[in-house]
């Protein structure tokens, strides 16, 4: 059953002892996951297997993974679409989830323990056991550390996962969250055996065709407005279709959006109609932190970071792209 104690903080070192003595435990990260999210199943699920810990992974949906991330051990065996049901005696350890609406995990909770690890500011703590740091450059920097904290092996294969999870979330290293923490858990993991330039190609230097297309998709649709201020595009299904992609091909899409002189606020939707109900996702970036693309995003029930965030609108596209347009221009 879950663990009787009220929701509190617990530090790397509680973790690691925790993890130590599990039966059983499933790892669940957020839908449409990315290098940081998948970095952290893999690198966990490694590590339960080193430790002889029966694991399982979960995220929810059914799009198609980043290709750039399926060389990660693991990933491609985490299990996809409707929450697992939880046997007794297993803990679930959410990574990367800002919120629970994001892991689809409700049905299980109240048959398991949860312990949330997470590097999102606007995290509110939802695990019986919360190691939350948004100081952190990853999740996979605070998984990091519990893994040293509990002096377990950390080997080549781990520490690729956890370089994942860095260097994509510090966008190669020239974010605002690059702290020299950073450098110094990268220059670690490169010595535990990660070789960098290998890394390099997989995530982005080899690109699978159908990105490239749906890349060319959504910059048929780039408009510059607010005088340059914001950039947006939007994908439909039929741009998928053309293109030949499915969702996990949209990752990282945004950022050519946020790389354009001048601006300042990044906006992708992406548009999903399914039995006739159309849904709208939505990727914010804000490129030099005059706007809190966070909290733009809660008012819409989403949630992210200060310059990367998200959420989801049953609304069109076109609705939806003039609520955004009206924020951001009140908002700078």
């Amino acid at each position: 059953m879950r663990a009787a104690e009220s929701p509190r903080t617990g530090t790397v070192a509680e973790i690691a002892g925790r993890l130590r003595r599990e039966v059983r435990v499933l790892a669940v990260s957020h839908e449409a996951p990315d290098g940081d999210a998948l970095g952290c199943l893999s690198a966990f699920l490694l590590m339960c297997g080193r430790l002889g810990i029966p694991c399982e992974g979960y995220i929810p949906g059914e799009s198609a993974l980043p290709p750039e991330y399926l060389f990660l051990p693991q990933v491609k065996d985490v299990r996809r679409g409707t929450a697992p049901s939880v046997e007794p005696e297993t803990t679930v350890y959410f990574f990367d989830c800002a919120s629970l609406l994001r892991s689809n995990s409700h049905e299980f909770l109240a048959e398991a323990a949860r312990i949330n690890i997470d590097h999102h500011a606007d995290n509110p703590g939802f695990g019986d056991f919360n190691l939350v740091d948004p100081a952190a450059p990853s999740t996979t920097a605070i998984l990091y550390e519990v893994f040293k904290a509990g002096g377990f092996p950390l080997d080549a294969e781990v520490a690729t996962a956890l370089y994942v999870g860095l260097v994509t979330d510090t966008g190669r290293f020239q974010y605002a969250n690059t702290t020299p923490y950073a450098h110094h858990m990268a220059a670690a993991l490169q010595e535990a055996g990660v070789d960098v330039s290998w890394v390099y190609r997989q995530v982005y230097e080899s690109t699978p065709l159908p990105k490239l297309m749906l890349l060319e998709r959504a910059l048929s649709h780039l408009e510059v407005r607010l005088g340059g201020a914001l950039a947006v595009s939007w994908l439909s299904n039929e741009d998928f279709v053309k293109a030949g992609a499915d969702e996990g091909h949209a990752e990282g899409l945004i950022d050519t959006l946020r790389r354009i002189h001048g601006v300042r606020v990044a906006a992708l939707l992406r548009e999903k109609v399914s039995e006739g109900r159309i849904q709208t996702k939505v990727s914010l970036r804000s490129t030099d932190g005059s706007l809190n693309v966070a909290e733009l995003a809660h008012k819409r029930g989403g949630g992210g970071h200060a310059r990367a965030a998200g959420f989801t609108s049953d609304e069109g596209v076109s609705a939806v792209l003039a609520w955004i347009e009206r924020e951001v221009e009140t908002a700078l």
